[in-house]
């Protein structure tokens, strides 16, 4: 892909001037009148074709520099059609709440840039309070692989797309939400009663989610005991298996364990009563009994993203195996992981054939989970997809993480998956971001 160099004029008239091989290329007509879009921000312009010394230049005037908040240090790439020139991409990563904490982690955000050569254009790292709504503009640190630190402080326009990474204010989200639309990726969280709610209305994947109230009392539990044999008790927003209580009824006594706790506790029901009204915030949950390796309880972590193309596909899957006698399979607490097909060979002896099946009827699940979120709640760049398979060999939808820790493949050793998984989203912000404002 050919890159331009923006080079200003000294004019205060809003007109650009381009080579006439790249004019002719792009489609382009001398005197033509175009609207210029430079992230969220367009101007209308007159465009002159002249045969340039540099092909590979665009000449701007300095009126619309200055209105785009345009960044001459960078080279670009450009997209026309339907009279707008796109010059970009412009592509935002929020991954701070405020300015200094941003500036201590800039090294460590440097894995997002790994993808640049097939990027160009602006990809900058912003916190949240240094978003100008009233100024319509951010400031940010743009990466520069000329510069000594790599990053440069600058004003730009809101991007033609942005990541979301971080917590958000209320207010902060909505005006976010707002103005970017469908071009503010992981824009909308949601906590496990929510995710319920949404889509146990789905026949299509009803089938594959365990049953979940938010009514906890012991009318609740005892409804879940008598139908399941046994029932989770889950924090709403709960992560790494923090949190998670098990309950049997034995006789007239509750049976308690909570996770990474080998304690079992014993509770009348009037102790269980009490101990359920201090836990309203909590769901209950229908009990999937996994499949076990070794006394391990087995979930796999998906990895979902968008890349360039703009579709959803599968960037690596990753089994973990839970303590032994664990409730879950959080493998940081004395677990291990490995790869998904090496994992379901050895999880239920399969053959190689056996497991590539399982692993594409795994994606296929998770692929039909996404572009569903994506219809009844928001645009998104990337989910950690957490599945459960049981002891029916049948598939369990466990968790949507909406943030996921893209570290994940690290634990596994694989560094090309990493990569890929740190490139993917910012691939895909290059997509949305070269696409029409129209």
């Amino acid at each position: 892909m050919i890159r331009y160099e923006i080079k200003p004029e000294n004019s205060n008239d809003p007109y650009i001037c381009m080579d006439e091989n790249t004019a002719e290329t792009i489609g382009i007509v001398n005197n033509e009148r175009i609207s210029i879009s430079y992230g969220k921000r367009r101007i209308e312009s007159v465009v002159y074709v002249n045969k340039l010394r540099d092909r590979n230049t665009i000449q701007v005037s300095d009126c619309i520099i200055q209105k785009l908040l345009m960044d001459t240090k960078v080279k670009y790439e450009i997209s026309f059609k339907n009279s707008e020139l796109i010059i970009g991409p412009l592509i935002g990563i929020l991954l701070g709440k405020s300015e200094q904490k941003l500036t201590e982690n800039l090294d460590r955000y440097l894995t997002y840039t790994l993808a640049y050569k097939q990027i160009n254009g602006v990809l900058f790292v912003f916190s949240e309070d240094q978003i100008d709504f009233a100024n319509d503009q951010i400031t940010g640190y743009v990466y520069d692989h000329e510069s000594p630190d790599h990053w440069r402080r600058v004003k730009l326009p809101f991007p033609g797309a942005i990541f979301r990474r971080i917590e958000l204010s209320n207010k902060t989200l909505q005006d976010l939400t707002s103005k970017m639309d469908r071009r503010f990726f992981n824009s909308h969280y949601f906590d496990k009663w929510e995710f319920w709610n949404l889509f146990s209305q789905n026949e299509e994947l009803r089938v594959y989610l365990p049953e979940t109230t938010k009514q906890i009392n012991r009318d609740s539990l005892d409804a879940f005991l008598e139908k399941y044999n046994g029932v989770y008790l889950k924090p709403k927003s709960g992560s790494r298996g923090k949190g998670i209580h098990f309950i049997e009824k034995k006789d007239q006594y509750y049976q308690m364990i909570k996770n990474y706790d080998d304690e079992v506790r014993c509770m009348s029901e009037t102790e269980m009563t009490k101990f359920l009204s201090n836990h309203s915030y909590y769901l209950l949950q229908q009990p999937i009994r996994l499949h076990a390796f070794e006394d391990r309880m087995v979930d796999y972590r998906v990895i979902l993203q968008k890349n360039e193309t703009g579709y959803w596909h599968c960037t690596g899957m990753i089994a973990r195996f839970g303590k032994t006698n664990a409730i879950s399979s959080n493998f940081k607490a004395n677990g291990f992981a490995k790869e998904g097909i090496e994992a379901l060979k050895m999880q239920f002896g399969y053959d190689e054939l056996k497991a590539f099946q399982k692993y594409q009827e795994i994606i296929r699940v998770c692929c039909k989970l996404a572009y569903q979120i994506e219809r009844d709640v928001g645009a998104y760049a990337d989910f950690g997809i957490d599945i459960g398979i049981d002891e029916q060999e049948k598939i369990w939808i466990i968790e949507v993480n909406k943030r996921p820790d893209h570290d994940f493949p690290l634990m596994i050793k694989d560094r090309k998956m990493y990569y890929n998984v740190k490139a993917n989203p910012i691939l895909y912000a290059k997509h949305v971001a070269m696409s029409s404002l129209s």
